[in-house]
């Protein structure tokens, strides 16, 4: 059964039609994209500013720490299903196609491997890509089919991104930002297109040739372009009859420029990033405003999504702990910054030596170490 898990194969997890385009290329997403360009995957990666923030957010999930707790206290030891959760894979790499999953498609499946025969909780996962999944509701439950195969709920582990009242599915970019992923996909394609010559005709061809037909005129225009076409950048040679006068055209008068940077802002609105880490153009940046968008990632782009894994791995761990990642890497300012906050601490004794040692990744000195009093005025004999 694992291995028809593990085998590439598609199918959906919507009730969604499917679509094709121009060129016959087949998409399961709904064909009312505006921009009439094809919507899927490979594309949406494809446009580097949606890359990045995706990249961004999952990546930078991905690494932080992911531990246990009971009642404040570190769990020793750490449940293996957050240790390591697909046996097969690093954690960063399961985590972080996990966040990316749930940006990209709106939920998350998995198969729940078997229980610890101690804890009688699941030890480990086996990712399932959505697009293989298949879900029914019968008498108030969630049925999953991968590849024929039925599994209960409780077989699964279903993490949703954003979704309403009612649905039994989250929302993902390609569903509901499938109009600004196709607009911004035409862009590039136009952009692409542009630089090799194919935004709009390049110049005009004159023939004073009185009875020129149709069809000369299009073998002259074929001549024309096979030999000056593309990069090519050789002089022409024309007779008295034939002359060739270039169009100007720049990406500026074409509102190309400013419409990619205008891009970059609605990518950030899209994934949920602030403007500046897709490259979006921003007059003032100051160490303050970097030090703010910094909190602001970490609030509304990182925690929500942290957040909704932090609880669906709650339910699969003993009653009484639960799951959390650990923000305070991110957090973490300079070395002066750090060190004086860590004065602050030990003066009013809400931190101990051991303590500040730890959160500098030190190892304590193995005493239990006084409060430190008003007589320390620097941190020179703690980090020694």
């Amino acid at each position: 059964m694992l291995g028809r898990l593990l085998k590439r194969q598609l199918g959906t997890y919507s009730s969604g039609g499917g679509s094709a385009d121009a060129y016959g290329r087949v998409s399961r997403i709904q064909s009312d994209v505006w921009a009439g360009t094809y919507v899927d995957l490979a594309n949406l990666l494809a446009v580097p500013g949606l890359y990045r923030a995706i990249t961004l957010i999952a990546d930078t999930i991905g690494q932080m720490p992911f531990h246990a707790y009971r009642n404040e206290d570190l769990v020793t030891p750490q449940p293996n299903i957050l240790v390591k959760p697909n046996p097969m894979e690093t954690r960063i790499d399961t985590i972080s196609a996990m966040v990316a999953a749930l940006i990209i498609y709106g939920n998350y499946f998995a198969l729940l491997g078997p229980d610890n025969t101690v804890t009688g909780y699941p030890d480990s996962i086996i990712p399932i890509a959505p697009e293989r999944m298949q879900v029914s509701r019968r008498e108030g439950r969630n049925y999953y089919t991968v590849d024929g195969q039925e599994f209960d709920a409780d077989q699964i582990l279903h993490i949703k991104n954003f979704t309403l009242p009612g649905q039994h599915f989250g929302m993902g970019l390609l569903d509901a930002q499938r109009q600004g992923i196709g607009y911004a996909v035409a862009l590039q394609e136009y952009a692409a297109r542009y630089f090799s010559g194919g935004g709009g005709p390049t110049g005009i061809i004159h023939s004073e040739v009185t009875d020129l037909t149709q069809e000369e005129a299009d073998q002259l225009k074929l001549l024309w372009m096979s030999t000056y076409g593309g990069r090519n950048r050789e002089p022409a040679v024309l007779n008295s009859t034939t002359k060739f006068e270039r169009l100007s055209d720049n990406a500026k008068d074409s509102q190309l420029d400013e419409s990619r940077q205008n891009l970059l802002t609605d990518i950030a609105n899209m994934v949920g990033v602030p403007a500046s880490y897709v490259g979006a153009p921003n007059a003032s940046r100051t160490y303050t405003n970097v030090t703010e968008e910094n909190l602001q990632l970490i609030r509304y782009s990182l925690a929500p999504l942290a957040a909704r894994v932090e609880q669906s791995f709650t339910e699969l761990i003993p009653r009484g702990q639960y799951a959390k990642f650990e923000f305070e890497g991110l957090l973490r300012g300079d070395t002066k910054a750090r060190y004086d906050s860590y004065q602050v601490a030990l003066t009013n004794g809400f931190l101990t030596i051991d303590e500040v040692r730890e959160l500098e990744d030190r190892r304590p000195l193995g005493t239990p170490q006084p409060i430190i009093d008003d007589t320390v005025d620097t941190l020179d004999e703690v980090m020694t």
